[in-house]
Parts: structure tokens; C-alpha cells; sequence
């Protein structure tokens, strides 16, 4: 047959590889002849491999090459078109559309050699350098196949530059027409590498007369064997998997023991095929496959094996961190790079595919709440991992960039700069609320070229160390593809992602990564060092070296005595300083809150708002309104524009040793994220003998939610109406105490710090205020009791005004008539046993109650006698309610008379106060005289704490029982 006749018969079909017969649709196999992929043969219909010489096949499985990792001499595809019987063997379909897909892992790398370009490929001027392969066709001739013929039905195949979109682009010319290999990546699977053949539809007209020579065939394509040589330029054109998992083709692979395709089958390559005569509009989606294992049977190792010498691929990547500053404890613009070495040459293995990469970021180098300010999460759907779906992620997810470069993405040819792999990092949505899980932080990585048409969509989960805030992100199952560098670039400025570590360094990250190989991870790591503290200036060394020096400010929003006004504390932190954990601060005297009315929050709503998410606490509080005081607000995060997040303060019951407590419930909302609720008590010490409240707070966590916090600020304010209340007194005064840092080690109390604090306040208006207390007192018993030497009880009632200056010295001198019976001082409760709460009953003289508004319920207790620094035994009321408050009098002689003195009495409010002691036996009183018949007066002296003061110099001590025996007598 003439040489023109052969170009013009293969011309007409330029199916290269396949034909089809109808079915509903003519699928791969009504074209392809038979293949069994558990009993290859010598003429399978579809044969794949990676060869060390050519040709080679079944029936040479020495020439097969099984190296893991390393550059095949040859990689070839062939197919056998479904044919009649010999001589003529005549293909029974045309084909249309053609689909291969190689094993995971086999990488075909355009960048190795120069590419041809358009031009130069349609004028047959492609440079010799950009010959990849060679395509022989096996033809179905009148008479009987006919061989391939150079330059018409065998020819070169050359590495064109792609079209956009394209991944790599192959192109031939059968018999004068163009035919491509159109490469692609599944990017939305398991990243294998495919190429696509469209078959070209409209064929010269000169080729009409080829057609009535085969009379009822549909093509002239017997067979079709397509050869790449595996070290052409540089030597890495093609490189075999980088795993080692065993049998190529296996039907019952176990779950976990390694990915696989439709049939388990990791190590094949697939063939589909679609027809010109019933063409699949869906094609290949549905479309049955031709499965080729490589390497082929053994009688030693079955229908194929994988890649082999896994334990001899080397792997050693690096790691890199750049803080993006040079200032501790701020926002830092950090970069992560990873770069792994590859083999430039031909020779030996190359390095492994990366499998898993978990990088821990040094202590102290965490998460920044600072980011949180317009953030916006992006939800799994809007990412699109798995799909084709473009990535939908809100703009304001975005919180870094990526960049990943990779040998295949290198153009010889162009002269543009080597093009990589750039998208956008986002923030995922939160899946969880345990930081250790990696699903409470995520980051979604898409690194994305329009280019070559690659979409890589990556999840990495970010596990924080609950108590340290120490991040540790892992990206799992990594494509098996070569890179050579993977940049990851975090925001930086007011909206850092991360802020740098605490002190000057050196700070290490490291790296664990798992090759594909199965060889041990590599622990590569980095080091870097900080110079500066926030703002210029030496930073710490050590974490005990850094400064805390916090601002703070304490104060009612009215100054005037005696008057209900919202008080409020704030507490300042700057950048680099130690961690705010705790409060130690003492009110002024008569700085005080109205109790009455206000219910405790439950112990049980607490420890419930402490296991709820932000938002349900937020939509709903744990504990009843009734018992909401103030209002907190929480800055926290690095840099100028902290994130605040607002809560609520509740009046709570007794606690760590406390009569009161404060409950500061704070739903830990920040963007899209919901850490739960931040739950810190406050316990309110009430000094009994001035009821100064001593509040201290539980440690303020510096982690929470595997966030580090780094809290700027802290506001509360007591705003409820008429709770919190000035003193009656103007003397200055001032909130003082210390406020806790993190010193040597936050996490350990032991090793925290204290710095003193103190805001002065001075209450004004005091002169305004009104002084009009009154006082009864009466001796209580019957007649006899009146007598000379008789022990009357004595009582004592104290009436006050509300709105008056409060009592600040109470001195009452008793008449002439009452004596002190020293006889009946028996046992006198010692200072030990006094402050143990434990004095015995027998030191008990007589009982105090006292009423206040400021409580719901009265105060009352015994009194006692106690050891004192005086001639005499004091007096103490001990009384308990609400809060324990401890009236103490000093007993003692003023000219042969008995003065009782109570100094100091707390600058609070009492509308009430009766003390009642007892008479006869443990009667302390004694009468000099018959009391009946003579009037008894004593001397009273009450100085207020505003200055004021109120003698009363004829004090009636009633006798009631003179007055009765009165009454009788008349009868």
C-alpha cells in the first residue's frame, strides 16, 4: 500500500488509543478487547507500566521498573481495539473521547524539559529537547494489521505549553492531524494525575476514497502503544510513587491500610473510553474503567506488586519561622516555610511525598483575640474541599496567604517567572469547643493556578494547648505530590492572627512530618530570637524578667457622701507586660452595697453557665436577672485594637472562706468563634470590726479556650440602682491592694507576682449630712433586782435615722449608781479562742442584734467578754447574719464611774442596734443604791464620721420595775 494511503487511512480515526460499540451508551469496554486485571496477558486489551527498557511487557517482567520514588527509564500505556477475528482483525467502533488515570502518587513533571509552543508545534519546528515520547499505532489494513510506519503512524510526542487551565498538555501528529494529551490533576480527590484525548471530528476531504477501501469498518485503529521516556530533560520527567503498601490489585483491602481506587486498586492505571457511533454526554462520569496494574503478574507475587526499596527514599525536609517582628508579646505577621529537597537528576530516589505535617509553634506564640474584629468564619460547604465548586469563603475569613511551589509548575520555555501554586488561607468554622480536638481552630489553605487549572484545598487543624495556648497545627493526608516549598504567610497589623512569644528567645518551632514512605517522620525545627519590647526598649529575657506595672483606677461616679452611685474599677495592661491574674484590693471604709432584695445566683446556675456556650449564656443568662449587680467589659488581644467582649456581674452566696462573692460571667464570643463562658468569682471578705469588703479574685485565666488571652483591660462597674454606697466620712481614703501578674510561670501560682495598686477617693458633701441618733437604755429586772447590791440586766436600744452620717464612736458613761461587779467576771474568752471562732459559752454576758437597710435580715449575736490590752476585760458583740460584724467596748472608769466606749464603728448604715445584758448570777452591773426614788442619768457622747457630734449629758436610765412597784403601792 502506498505510503500516502497509510497517512490518509490513520488520519480518519486519530482514536489513538480506543473504539466503541453501542450499548444504551458505548462504554470502555464494547471498544477496548478483553482484559482480565487479575490474569494479564501478553494481548490484554489495556497494559500500563513503568519500564527500566522498551518495549517490555508480560511476557518480559524482568523489564518492569518497581523502584520506589525514582525515574523509570519508560512509562507506556497501550490498548488493544476490540476486533474481529485474523486476517483482517478489523476494530469493530470509532472513538470519540479518551480518559486515562494514572496511580496515585506517579508523577509526570512537564517542567523537566523545554516545552514546544503552539506555534512551533503546528509549523512540526518543536525543539528536539521537548520530545517527551513516541507513539506507535498498529493499523487494521484490508488484508491484515499493518505495522507501524515512521513518520505517519509512528511519531514523536512532544511537551507543548498548555492551554489555560491545563496542567500539562502532550501533543502528536497522526497521519498530519493534531492530537493532545490533555493533563489534569483531581484535585477535588485524591490528586492523581489524568490526561484527556478528544478525538478530532472533521478529517481532510481527500480521505474519501481510504473509506470505500474498508467497506462497513468504522476505523482503522488495531492498536495503539504510547511511550514516554522517564529521564528526559533533567532526568525527573517521570517519578514513581513514593509508597510501598503491597499488591498493586487486591479485592479486599482493609480499612485503613491504604487509599485506593474503585477497586482497592492504589497501584493501576484506568482506562474509559467513549464512543463517536453512541457518545455519553456524561462522559466519563459513569463510565465503566479498564484497570492495568503495574508492574504486571509474577509467579512470586500475583497479580502485581508496589513500588519497592521504600525504606532507602530519602526525606529531609526544613522548616523556617519568621516572627514578622522583632517585638515581644504583639501581633506578628508570622511566615511559615517548609521546603523539601528533590532530586535534580536522573539517577537514585527521590525524596518522599509528604503525608502529614504537624508544626508546634514555641509557648507563648498564640492565638491573637485582637483578630477576632470583623472576622467571619468560612463553613465547610463555602470551602468546597472534595467538589469542583468554586471556593466561596467570605472575604472577611481571610487570614493569610499560601504559596506552594512544585517542579511540574516550572516552564522552561516561558520566559514569565516560574509560576506557583498562591490562594488564600481562611479561617474554618468552628466544629468544636475542646482546643485540643483541632476542630475548634482550623485554617482551610487553597492554593490555586488558574494556569495549569489546579485547585488545591488543604484543612489544617489547630490544636491548642488549653492551659498554655501553645498551638500545634496538623495537616493530614497531604496529596501524594512533589513540592518543593510550601509558604504560609499569617496576617499581620491590628488584626494579627498571632502574637509573638513573651520574651526575647530564642523561640523554637518544631516540625514533625510523616513521608509517604513509611519511613520514620522527620523532626525538622527553627529557631528565631526577638530584640525588642512592644514599643522599643530591652525586651525580657526571661519570663520572670518581664515588667508589670498595670493602671488602675477605682471610684464611685458621684462623690457625694452617704449617696447611692455606680462604682466602677478599671485595670490597664500593656503589650509585653505579665499576665493579669488576679485582684487583691481593699474598698474604702464605708464604700458598701444595699443587699436587700437582691437574690444570691445559685451555686448550681454558676457551675452551669460555666459548661455553656457563649451564645447560649448570651441568649439567656444562668443566673436571674434579680441577682445582676454590674456590668464587666474585657479587652483582650495584642496590638491597638484589642477585642472586647462585654459580660455580666452577679451578687453570689458564700464562698472560699467568704460571707458574699461577686460572680463575673463573661460568654467568651469573639467572631465567629464561641470558646463558652468565662465564669470568675469574686470573694467579698467583710472586715467584721469595719466592714471594709476585701475582694479577691479567683486567678483570672490567661488561656482560655486554647486562646492566649493577653487581657489589656478589665471595667466593672456596679451599676445597679441604689447598690453601692458612698461613705458618710470625707476623709481620704483610697481603694488599695495588689494586683497579680504571671510572674516566673502563669500556670503556677507559686510563681506569680504582685504589684501594689491604690486609687485614691475622698467622698464630698459631707457637712450636709444630718446627726440625730437616739439612744434608750433601761435596767431590767423585778424590784428586788433595784436594790442596793441587786444585779439588774441592762439594755440598750440605738434608733437611727436613714440618710444621717453614720455612728463613728459611741462613749456611754453609766450614773453613779451602776458599778462594775468585778466578782462576777467569771471565765473571759482569750484572744486564741477568739480568733477561732470558739469562745467558750460561759464567756457569754448578754446578746446584740442590729438592724440595716442595707441587709435583708438582722445581725445578732451573744456577747462576750474578752481578753484585752486593758485594766478590765472588753466587751464584744459578735453578730451573724448576711455578714459577721464584731462591736468591741472598751470597759474602763471615768471618775468613779462606768464608761463603755465602742470604737471604731463601721461607716454603714444601722437603723437599729438593742444590746441586752444579762443580770443576777452573770449580771456584770451592780447597784450602789436603791435605784427606785432617785433619778439615774448617764452621759452619752456620739461622734459621726463626718465630724459631727451629739452629747447628751442627762441620758434617762429607765427602772421600769421602780415604776410598776409605784403603780402597786397606789392601789
Amino acid at each position: 500500500m502506498p505510503k500516502t494511503a497509510l497517512r490518509a487511512a490513520f488520519a480518519l480515526c486519530l482514536c489513538l488509543f480506543f473504539a466503541a460499540a453501542p450499548t444504551a451508551f458505548a462504554d470502555t469496554d464494547d471498544i477496548i478487547a478483553p482484559s482480565d486485571v487479575t490474569h494479564p496477558e501478553v494481548d490484554s486489551g489495556w497494559q500500563a507500566g513503568t519500564c527500566e527498557a522498551e518495549p517490555c511487557s508480560i511476557a518480559t517482567p524482568d523489564l518492569f521498573f518497581e523502584t520506589a520514588g525514582a525515574h523509570p527509564n519508560y512509562g507506556f500505556t497501550q490498548f488493544i481495539i476490540k476486533h474481529g477475528p485474523p486476517p483482517t482483525e478489523a476494530p469493530v467502533g470509532e472513538l470519540k473521547t479518551v480518559r486515562v488515570d494514572l496511580p496515585v502518587g506517579l508523577s509526570v513533571n512537564p517542567g523537566a524539559t523545554p516545552r514546544c509552543t503552539r506555534a512551533q508545534f503546528e509549523s512540526d519546528t518543536c525543539p528536539l529537547t521537548s520530545k517527551v515520547g513516541e507513539s506507535l499505532v498498529t493499523a487494521a489494513g484490508p488484508l491484515g494489521p499493518i505495522d507501524p510506519v515512521p513518520g505517519v503512524t509512528q511519531v514523536p510526542v512532544y511537551n507543548v505549553q498548555p492551554e489555560q487551565g491545563e496542567a500539562a498538555r502532550f501533543g502528536l501528529k497522526l497521519a498530519g492531524n493534531e492530537v493532545f494529551l490533555e493533563g489534569d490533576v483531581a484535585w477535588d480527590s485524591d490528586y492523581h494525575e489524568g490526561f484527556t484525548i478528544h478525538v478530532p471530528a472533521a478529517l481532510p476531504e481527500d480521505l474519501g476514497g481510504v473509506l470505500k477501501l474498508l467497506p462497513g469498518q468504522k476505523g482503522v485503529i488495531l492498536k495503539n502503544r504510547l511511550t514516554f521516556e522517564g529521564r528526559k530533560g533533567d532526568g525527573t520527567f517521570l517519578t514513581t510513587p513514593t509508597t510501598c503498601f503491597g499488591p498493586a490489585y487486591k479485592d479486599d483491602w482493609k480499612e485503613g491500610e491504604a487509599p485506593g481506587g474503585p477497586s482497592g486498586s492504589i497501584y493501576s492505571t484506568f482506562l474509559r473510553a467513549d464512543s463517536v457511533a453512541e457518545p455519553d454526554p456524561n462522559f466519563p462520569n459513569g463510565s465503566s474503567y479498564l484497570e492495568s496494574p503495574i508492574p504486571p503478574v509474577s509467579e512470586t507475587h500475583g497479580p502485581g506488586t508496589s513500588p519497592k526499596d521504600c525504606d532507602t527514599i530519602p526525606y529531609d525536609p526544613e522548616i523556617e519561622v519568621d516572627p514578622g517582628t522583632a517585638e515581644v508579646n504583639s501581633p506578628a505577621a508570622a511566615k511559615v516555610n517548609v521546603d523539601v529537597p528533590h532530586l535534580k537528576e536522573a539517577d537514585g530516589q527521590d525524596s518522599s511525598h509528604t503525608k502529614r505535617t504537624t508544626v508546634t509553634l514555641p509557648q507563648g506564640m498564640g492565638l491573637n483575640p485582637s483578630a477576632a474584629n470583623g472576622l467571619q468564619a468560612c463553613s465547610d460547604e463555602q470551602f468546597g474541599k472534595g467538589t469542583r465548586n468554586p471556593a466561596a469563603c467570605p472575604p472577611e475569613s481571610i487570614v493569610g496567604r499560601v504559596k506552594i511551589e512544585s517542579p511540574p509548575l516550572i516552564d522552561q520555555t516561558d520566559p514569565q517567572p516560574e509560576e506557583a501554586l498562591e490562594g488564600n488561607v481562611y479561617a474554618g468554622k468552628q466544629l468544636s469547643r475542646d482546643p485540643a480536638s483541632g476542630d475548634e481552630y482550623r485554617i482551610f489553605i487553597q492554593a490555586k493556578s488558574d494556569r495549569y487549572g489546579i485547585d488545591v484545598r488543604l484543612v489544617g487543624n489547630v490544636r491548642a494547648d488549653p492551659v498554655t495556648g501553645q498551638l500545634s497545627t496538623t495537616i493530614s493526608e497531604t496529596p501524594q505530590v512533589p513540592f518543593t516549598s510550601f509558604d504560609l504567610s499569617f496576617n499581620g497589623g491590628a488584626r494579627a492572627v498571632l502574637s509573638s512569644p513573651l520574651t526575647c528567645g530564642p523561640s523554637k518551632t518544631d516540625a514533625v512530618m510523616t513521608p509517604w514512605s513509611g519511613n520514620l517522620a522527620a523532626t525538622p525545627s527553627s529557631s528565631f530570637t526577638l530584640t525588642n519590647a512592644p514599643g522599643g526598649g530591652k525586651c525580657a529575657k526571661t519570663m520572670a524578667e518581664r515588667p508589670f506595672g498595670p493602671e488602675f483606677g477605682a471610684g464611685p461616679e458621684s462623690s457625694k457622701a452617704g449617696a447611692f452611685s455606680p462604682v466602677s474599677i478599671r485595670i490597664n495592661r500593656g503589650d509585653g507586660q505579665q499576665e493579669l491574674k488576679g485582684t487583691d484590693v481593699v474598698l474604702p471604709p464605708g464604700m458598701t452595697g444595699k443587699l436587700r432584695g437582691i437574690p444570691y445566683c445559685p451555686e448550681a446556675a454558676l457551675a452551669s453557665a460555666a459548661g455553656r456556650s457563649g451564645a447560649e449564656e448570651k441568649a439567656s443568662s444562668s443566673c436571674p436577672a434579680e441577682s445582676q449587680v454590674g456590668t464587666a467589659s474585657v479587652a483582650a488581644g495584642t496590638g491597638p485594637a484589642p477585642y472586647k467582649i462585654d459580660g455580666k456581674v452577679f451578687l453570689s452566696g458564700p464562698y472560699h472562706g467568704a460571707p458574699l462573692s461577686l460572680a463575673v460571667v463573661t460568654p467568651a464570643t469573639a467572631g465567629p468563634y464561641d470558646l463558652g463562658t468565662v465564669v470568675v468569682r469574686v470573694a467579698l471578705f467583710v472586715d467584721p470590726e469595719t466592714a471594709q469588703i476585701h475582694a479577691v479574685s479567683d486567678p483570672i485565666p490567661h488561656v482560655f479556650g486554647g486562646t492566649l488571652l493577653s487581657v489589656r483591660s478589665v471595667d466593672l462597674k456596679m451599676d445597679r440602682p441604689n447598690f453601692t454606697l458612698n461613705p458618710t466620712s470625707c476623709d481620704p481614703f483610697a481603694t488599695s491592694g495588689t494586683l497579680v501578674g504571671g510572674g516566673a510561670d502563669p500556670t503556677n501560682p507559686a510563681a506569680f507576682s504582685a504589684a501594689p495598686v491604690s486609687a485614691a477617693f475622698q467622698a464630698t458633701g459631707c457637712d450636709t449630712l444630718d446627726f440625730k441618733p437616739k439612744l434608750f437604755t433601761k435596767l431590767i429586772g423585778k424590784r428586788k433586782a433595784m436594790r442596793r447590791n441587786g444585779h439588774p440586766a441592762f439594755r440598750a436600744t440605738l434608733v437611727a435615722r436613714q440618710g444621717d452620717a453614720n455612728i463613728k464612736r459611741a462613749a456611754l458613761t453609766l450614773p453613779h449608781s451602776q458599778f462594775l461587779d468585778q466578782n462576777h467576771i467569771g471565765t473571759i474568752c482569750t484572744r486564741v479562742q477568739l480568733a477561732a471562732s470558739d469562745c467558750p459559752a460561759r464567756s457569754i454576758y448578754g446578746y446584740a442584734r442590729a438592724e440595716s437597710p442595707l441587709l435583708d435580715d438582722e445581725v445578732a449575736g451573744p456577747v462576750y467578754l474578752i481578753a484585752s490590752d486593758h485594766e478590765l476585760p472588753d466587751l464584744l458583740a459578735d453578730l451573724h447574719g448576711q455578714v459577721s460584724v464584731r462591736l468591741r467596748g472598751v470597759i474602763s472608769s471615768a471618775k468613779e464611774r462606768m464608761k463603755t466606749v465602742f470604737y471604731p464603728v463601721p461607716d454603714v448604715p444601722v437603723s437599729k442596734f438593742t444590746i441586752n445584758m444579762k443580770g443576777g448570777k452573770k449580771g456584770l452591773l451592780v447597784n450602789s443604791r436603791n435605784l427606785c426614788g432617785h433619778p439615774n442619768r448617764s452621759f452619752l457622747k456620739f461622734a459621726a464620721q463626718n465630724g459631727k457630734s451629739l452629747k447628751v449629758k442627762k441620758l434617762p436610765l429607765q427602772t421600769p420595775a421602780c415604776r410598776k412597784a409605784k403603780k402597786k403601792h397606789r392601789r
